[in-house]
């Protein structure tokens, strides 16, 4: 499947499970995969024909500074969504890390990835 795809969008938003990590600003950073057929595009050379990822970048950057969510499966669920408003006939895959976690062992990064089908018709 032809795929557009955005890699290590970074914001800063108030997310996270207990009331003391939202009321400070965390890292976060997004890939996205948007399957859809580019076949169009590839001939046409018309950004009509394919995923703008400039609206698709900036639709998820709003989200994650302008809204608060307690789980990173509820954020990357609302990202999926913003997408396919906008794109109804991609396959989308949000895969958000919440970077330097509060936890245990100091990891890097912990995350979530998510894909949801195309909607119908």
């Amino acid at each position: 499947m032809d795929a557009v795809f955005v890699r290590g969008l970074e914001f800063e938003g108030n997310h996270g499970y207990s009331a003391a990590e939202r009321r400070g600003t965390r890292r976060f950073r997004v890939n996205l995969v948007l399957e859809r057929d580019l076949s169009a595009a590839s001939q046409s050379d018309k950004i009509a024909d394919t995923v703008d990822y400039f609206k698709v970048s900036d639709a998820v950057v709003t989200l994650g500074t302008r809204s608060t969510f307690r789980l990173l499966e509820a954020l990357a669920g609302a990202m999926a969504a913003a997408i396919q408003d906008l794109y109804p006939d991609v396959t989308v895959t949000v895969e958000l890390d919440k970077l330097a976690p509060p936890c245990p062992g100091v990891p890097a990064a912990c995350g979530v990835r998510l894909t949801r089908a195309a909607r119908a018709g």
